[in-house]
């Protein structure tokens, strides 16, 4: 059973995914999301009661209709287009997760999110400590999250 932590980050996901990227997301994930190669990463840094960096890594050919469904067009944007519209998904999904683990009340102020196409997994010490991580199916591919925290997390 997964802790509140990663329960909170998959949940947040999956609505972003569905409510923003009009994308139906699963908690399982098959044979061919599995074999999914990286499309791109996207690392959002944060401060507030507690600091971290929340990580989404994006495999499979996800990209072009993800961008293409949360701007409303038919044809896919150019590829820097889809990379803003990965930190967006990032940016507000870090939003919604972190006042949901420290509440409500507690204010946290989002860096730039930092996006890189076609990005292998990286070093993930730099990061801090792993406090959450959770995989969420979309479609051919998948989406991988890990929350990291430089500082305890009271939840």
């Amino acid at each position: 059973m997964p802790d509140k932590t990663t329960a909170l980050l998959f949940r947040t996901a999956v609505l972003t995914f569905e409510e923003l990227g009009f994308l139906l997301p699963s908690e399982e994930v098959d044979a061919r999301q599995a074999a999914a190669a990286p499309s791109a990463m996207v690392s959002l840094d944060f401060v507030g009661p507690f600091a971290g960096t929340l990580l989404l890594r994006l495999y499979g050919d996800l990209l072009p209709e993800l961008a293409s469904n949360m701007l409303g067009e038919e044809e896919a944007p150019p590829l820097q287009e889809q990379l803003d519209a990965l930190g967006e998904v990032t940016n507000v999904i870090c939003g919604n997760l972190l006042p949901a683990i420290a509440g409500r009340e507690q204010v946290f102020d989002l860096g730039e999110p930092r996006v890189a196409a076609g990005a292998s997994p990286a070093d993930d010490a730099d990061f801090g400590e792993l406090r959450a991580e959770t995989v969420v199916g979309l479609a051919g591919g998948r989406a991988e999250l890990s929350l990291y925290v430089r500082a305890e997390v009271k939840v």
